[in-house]
């Protein structure tokens, strides 16, 4: 599927989907997996990052239910699903990030600030929550 194709909501693929609901922020995000360029709305990445947390505490908590004399996060299987589905998602995470810092109008290298500790993530997300910058059209290609 080209990028230049239209989407279910109206909106092509290589262009950011403002408002994007649910399905098809997490559509998108499959669809965009390795896409490091253009931008991605807020919609788009808090939808995915909802989603991402949600199936990585069920990755967690499932386990839990099969052996309830277990202590809580515990049980080895949880663990390796999480990681599991932190390693299957890690490359489409930090292309959504990219893109979302571009439609802020901030550079990708940004990213790299989640390396540092503590603090890091919490900046990068404060960043993901600014808001749309027209002139981030510049990362578009």
């Amino acid at each position: 599927m080209s990028n230049d194709s239209v989407q279910p909501g109206g909106v092509a693929l290589r262009d950011p989907f403002y408002g994007a609901p649910f399905a098809e922020a997490v559509r998108r995000f499959w669809r965009k997996y390795t896409v490091f360029t253009g931008r991605a709305s807020r919609a788009e990445f808090w939808w995915w990052w909802i989603t991402s947390l949600a199936v990585g505490l069920a990755l967690q908590l499932v386990p839990q239910a099969f052996t309830p004399d277990s202590p809580l996060f515990e049980n080895p299987v949880g663990s390796y699903l999480f990681v599991l589905w932190g390693l299957a998602t890690l490359i489409g995470s930090l292309a959504l990030g990219a893109r979302r810092l571009h439609d802020a109008n901030l550079s990708g290298f940004w990213l790299f600030v989640n390396v540092v500790p503590g603090i890091g993530s919490i900046v990068f997300l404060v960043m993901c929550l600014l808001p749309t910058n027209p002139e981030g059209a510049r990362f578009d290609l």
